[in-house]
């Protein structure tokens, strides 16, 4: 029997068994799109490729996946006790906020009071007033989440070794050591600190959760964890529909976001005339330092119209990688369509990465500078360096070179790009995370976005 053969032969074995164990299983009482199925296939067939046999220990593994996919859907959702990545649990706050509103501490343990403290510091930065608007407090803490938390501002950062506190409000505002989970908590304390109705939500797989906030009578999705460190409003007052590319989760038992009143992109919309117009609505954009913007049409959408859209996109977001732009986004972040609620037409939602600037952000003099531009290039001298030609093939120079910047070589020997140090090896980085190859069906439907383009992160 030959290994291809072979190879067929367990798989269906496999799949037979995961069938049966799938046929046995009660029906679930909630349908969760059947996301468990896809996981279920990955793991499956990286379990074949990676071998000849499957053992009977996968076997059983896949077969007691499947039975705690199934359990789990059995249960009912919840907002609190949950546990993501079968570690982090979604616990309530509301004895912290409640005793922010009532001014009574009594009930609070030493760690809570420490944690509503803390609380109380950071709203006198955000600088929240009570003649705000509840969205403009909601963005006030958007806004001091994600510029704040990401990250101690010293060099060195004293961070605990346990984890036991980063899934709760007190590990993130005391040691900005954080998961999604202390994230999501973290702004439900603060919303609910200020009588805006808020929920904790999580994907139907647990490992991930975010926040549902109701402002000024509609829900609001808001993902702070994705958008720390970066502020640019693409996790910020979603709809379903925009989420539901991302994320998938219970939307009987969570309440429904369908408003795009309060969202960034939305309120920076632009109106153009036709589809060649988006570079130009982009450079507005850029000019003004916003993080999204939602760009709206004259002439009607059609398929063929949504794809020049997505190239004109993928075109800026390639110039802006390229080229490094003096104060402007070094990508397009993500790209998609989404369908306006009070006028049912496309609009062209995009999202900027961080933005380019000039300033020395580690603190250190041009001396310092220098001083460590030697070192390195002490450190690796004698080191050769490479060149790709026009095929991508690469061949080393016969002299080391201890240059520490890229100089691009001639058009002599069909040579491209030298392959040098530090920064020629960060611009290739960030250019293969900010990749535009990825390929994506473009279908336009009058439920809103059905396809992401992401092109950065």
């Amino acid at each position: 029997m030959g290994t291809n053969e072979t190879n067929e032969n367990v798989t269906n074995a496999a799949m037979n068994a995961v069938d049966e164990t799938v046929a046995n299983a009660p029906a679930p009482k909630k349908n969760h799109g059947g996301a468990w199925k896809a996981v279920l296939a990955v793991v499956l067939t990286a379990g074949v490729v990676g071998s000849t046999t499957l053992s009977a220990f996968n076997l059983a593994t896949l077969k007691s996946y499947v039975a705690s996919q199934q359990e789990d859907q059995n249960e009912e959702t919840t907002e609190d006790y949950v546990k993501i990545a079968e570690q982090y649990e979604i616990k309530p706050t509301t004895n912290i906020s409640d005793a922010y509103k009532s001014g009574d501490t009594s009930k609070l343990t030493d760690k809570e009071k420490e944690t509503l403290d803390m609380a109380k510091d950071a709203l006198k930065e955000m600088k929240i007033k009570d003649d705000m608007s509840d969205f403009e407090k909601e963005k006030a803490v958007y806004d001091w989440m994600t510029s704040s938390l990401q990250h101690d501002q010293g060099a060195l950062t004293v961070i605990p070794t346990t984890q036991e506190d980063c899934d709760n409000p007190y590990g993130v505002l005391k040691y900005h050591n954080a998961v999604c989970v202390g994230y999501a908590t973290t702004f439900r304390m603060f919303m609910q600190m200020m009588d805006i109705e808020c929920m904790v939500e999580h994907n139907n797989e647990k490992y991930h959760s975010w926040d549902v906030a109701k402002i000024d009578g509609d829900w609001y999705i808001t993902d702070i964890y994705s958008d720390a460190g970066n502020g640019n409003y693409a996790h910020f007052n979603m709809t379903n529909n925009m989420f539901t590319q991302e994320q998938n989760w219970d939307q009987e038992f969570f309440p429904v976001a369908n408003s795009l009143k309060y969202n960034m992109a939305y309120q920076n919309k632009q109106s153009v005339d036709t589809v060649y117009d988006i570079p130009a609505a982009l450079r507005k954009a850029m000019d003004k330092k916003l993080g999204s913007v939602m760009i709206g049409f004259k002439e009607k959408i059609d398929d063929d119209k949504a794809q020049i859209a997505n190239a004109a996109a993928s075109t800026v977001s390639d110039m802006l990688m390229n080229n490094n732009y003096k104060d402007a986004p070094y990508a397009i972040n993500n790209y998609s369509w989404v369908t306006d609620p009070t006028t049912n037409e496309y609009l062209f939602s995009v999202t900027f990465s961080s933005y380019n600037v000039t300033e020395n952000t580690q603190n250190l003099t041009d001396e310092q500078l220098q001083k460590i531009n030697d070192a390195v290039t002490k450190a690796l001298e004698g080191l050769k360096t490479g060149t790709y030609d026009s095929q991508g093939n690469l061949t080393y120079d016969a002299q080391p070179d201890n240059t520490m910047y890229d100089e691009p070589n001639s058009e002599e020997n069909g040579m491209d790009k030298t392959v040098t140090t530090v920064e020629g090896m960060a611009g290739r980085e960030k250019q293969a995370i900010g990749g535009t190859d990825a390929a994506t069906d473009m279908n336009l439907t009058n439920d809103g976005a059905t396809a992401t383009f992401t092109t950065g992160e």
